[in-house]
């Protein structure tokens, strides 16, 4: 099993209790936005929950490959009206810790609504040389304990804080996902590029695997330049173990 933690952009190792098991996902964005263009959770946005969304976003991330690394996920991962959805990538942290500060430029579509995660934890049953055989609920109790360490999730849209996100552990954009599968990427998938899990092969799938954490929608962004930022913190005992800060420079097509 593994434990990692997930920032926006960046992707290095945690721990060995795992990003294909268990991550905690550290995610500052930055968006040139007011806070009225968060979607709340309970507007089901785009036809699914926050917490189907997590999952959805989880399945684009691991199944990615580390000689392709995409800051913004390709339109079309959804049908229907959620198909107008875009993810902003994560970085894979080592649970050992640091500080992060990045700023990443993008270039998005008219009418494009933007999800990512500030912070989130995954965790799953892959580990080399021999897998684990946890339930979803022994896996969502280890994310529940990482999660306990969170201190701080934070965001600004051009400028203006996004409210509510104050306590990391009682948020409306803290989410649990329902068990879900993901796909390795046939080749240098990122089990095995970021987390040295050689017994890993490409185009494996997975299952259970389970994330929690705290996730914005944004609705589509005028077109122009804006600023996405968030920060995540970790402290167990009061002194940062991790410590994110990330900024995302996204300009919008007219």
């Amino acid at each position: 099993m593994k434990n990692q933690f997930t920032l926006t952009n960046v992707m290095s190792r945690f721990a060995r209790l795992g990003l294909a098991l268990a991550g905690l996902m550290l995610l500052v964005i930055a968006a040139s936005s007011s806070a009225q263009e968060v979607l709340p959770p309970s507007s089901l946005p785009y036809g699914l929950s926050y917490e189907e969304w997590s999952a959805k976003w989880w399945q684009w991330s691991l199944g990615q490959a580390t000689n392709h690394l995409e800051l913004v996920g390709a339109p079309g991962i959804c049908t229907g009206p959620a198909s107008r959805v875009r993810f902003l990538s994560g970085v894979y942290l080592p649970v050992t810790g640091g500080i992060t500060s990045k700023t990443n430029h993008v270039i998005i579509g008219p009418d494009t609504p933007l999800f990512f995660p500030i912070l989130s934890v995954w965790d799953d049953n892959s580990a080399c040389p021999t897998f684990t055989s946890l339930t979803a609920d022994d896996l969502g109790a280890t994310n529940a304990s990482l999660w306990s360490a969170v201190t701080v999730t934070s965001c600004t849209v051009d400028g203006v804080a996004v409210a509510g996100l104050e306590n990391p552990a009682t948020t409306e954009y803290f989410v649990q996902s329902p068990p879900f599968s993901y796909t390795t990427a046939e080749k240098d998938n990122v089990l095995e590029g970021f987390f040295g899990d050689a017994c890993i092969p490409g185009g494996m799938t997975i299952y259970p695997a389970v994330a929690d954490g705290v996730y914005l929608m944004l609705a589509p962004l005028k077109p122009g330049s804006h600023k996405i930022h968030f920060v995540g913190v970790v402290a167990p005992d009061g002194t940062p173990i991790i410590q994110e800060e990330i900024t995302f420079d996204v300009g919008v097509l007219r």
